[in-house]
């Protein structure tokens, strides 16, 4: 494949997010039943899981601004030392107070890789390629996502889920060891200003068609939590097992491997019609979730959203880089963009366990497909007009 010909610098950051996703959906979809089973509350479980996004919310700007300056190994490096230290703290001590140190300490590590392996890849892209190669990078990324859940599932039905932890967090450790071979010759050059994430958050929003994905990606992202938290309890309580668990986070990684086409059509067709349709496509699509009565039913919704997600995704990815490459700042759009989106994943994510207690979980589902349609018919035209 011409992308892995191409230079080391492409190489490296697609192993590092393979492996990366890899340990974390060991026990990702996991964690709500591992949390549940130490006595958190359904009201409880959603703000816990609400300290992953607003540490986004706070940090991606920071993030990325430092990517910029201080070179992307290092903050990939530390990325993954934040998220070994969040494993250790599930595995140590199942608290609240422990937990919710452990999710801000967890988004950390994912700004610091998941985002910035993939502005690493784009600093090495030119424009006609960046949807095709860039699809082809989170189409290999996500074959952790795709093969650590079924796995993760069948160990902790064997073992326990306090097992994947530790063996996630074994990984993390090679992982770091291996990176130190990876040399950085990006000399670091620290800013005050680097430290203020509403700089970077001001110079995103300053351009247009970035402030429409900025509405648009807050409102994609309140799904999350809705599938992250409550479709495994749902899945549970429709009387399925941890393998159930396993095999629907499975069709929904396996759909994201087709990035790599996807991107070719965004070249083509233009990420701004893809992105419009995509999001039309999956927010329909996870609405009629809330309806799902029967696993095979489910899981064909849950293939179908995630082929869309799919697209929306490296369209979206193609749509704001095209900005970033321009004026040089795509960490700053990276970064930017990740923490305006989370503010739709941590609304949700507070109020989720209070509606789920009051209204039962399907509700969640219609909820969230909801405010995508919304949000879509409020940018549409924006993301359709020409620069």
């Amino acid at each position: 494949m011409r992308f892995f010909s191409m230079r080391k610098e492409l190489v490296v950051p697609t192993l590092v997010s393979v492996l990366f996703n890899f340990m974390i959906y060991l026990y990702a979809p996991l964690l709500p039943i591992y949390f549940k089973e130490a006595g958190i509350s359904d009201q409880m479980l959603g703000i816990v899981f609400a300290c992953f996004p607003l540490m986004l919310v706070l940090f991606s700007p920071v993030v990325g601004a430092l990517a910029d300056h201080v070179g992307r190994k290092r903050i990939i490096y530390a990325g993954i030392v934040f998220q070994a230290i969040a494993a250790v703290l599930y595995i140590w001590m199942p608290t609240v107070p422990m937990i919710m140190l452990a999710r801000f300490l967890a988004a950390v590590g994912w700004a610091g890789v998941g985002l910035i392996t993939l502005a690493k890849v784009e600093d090495h892209l030119s424009k006609e390629e960046r949807g095709s190669k860039a699809g082809v990078f989170l189409s290999f990324s996500y074959i952790g996502f795709l093969i650590a859940p079924p796995i993760g599932a069948y160990l902790a039905q064997l073992v326990s889920i306090r097992f994947t932890l530790m063996l996630s967090l074994f990984g993390m450790l090679i992982l770091l060891v291996w990176l130190t071979l990876w040399k950085s010759h990006h000399k670091p050059v620290i800013e005050k200003r680097d430290f203020n994430p509403w700089r970077s958050i001001k110079i995103f929003l300053s351009h247009k068609k970035l402030r429409a994905m900025a509405i648009l990606g807050a409102a994609m992202n309140s799904k999350n939590p809705v599938f992250q938290i409550f479709l495994p309890l749902l899945l549970l309580q429709m009387g399925y097992t941890y393998a159930a668990v396993g095999m629907v986070f499975f069709l929904d990684g396996f759909s994201y491997l087709f990035q790599g086409v996807a991107g070719k059509i965004v070249d083509k067709v233009g990420s701004a019609k893809v992105v419009i349709i995509s999001v039309l496509f999956a927010s329909s699509a996870f609405t009629l979730m809330g309806f799902a009565d029967s696993i095979v039913f489910l899981c064909l919704l849950v293939v179908f959203q995630a082929l869309a997600s799919a697209f929306w995704n490296i369209s979206a990815w193609t749509l704001m880089s095209e900005t970033g490459e321009q004026e040089g700042i795509e960490g700053v759009v990276v970064g930017s963009y990740s923490s305006l989106a989370r503010i739709g994943y941590f609304i949700l994510s507070v109020a989720s366990g209070f509606i789920a207690v009051a209204y039962g979980m399907r509700i969640l589902f219609v909820i969230a497909g909801g405010v995508s349609l919304l949000a879509l018919a409020l940018t549409a035209r924006t993301l359709a007009s020409p620069e």
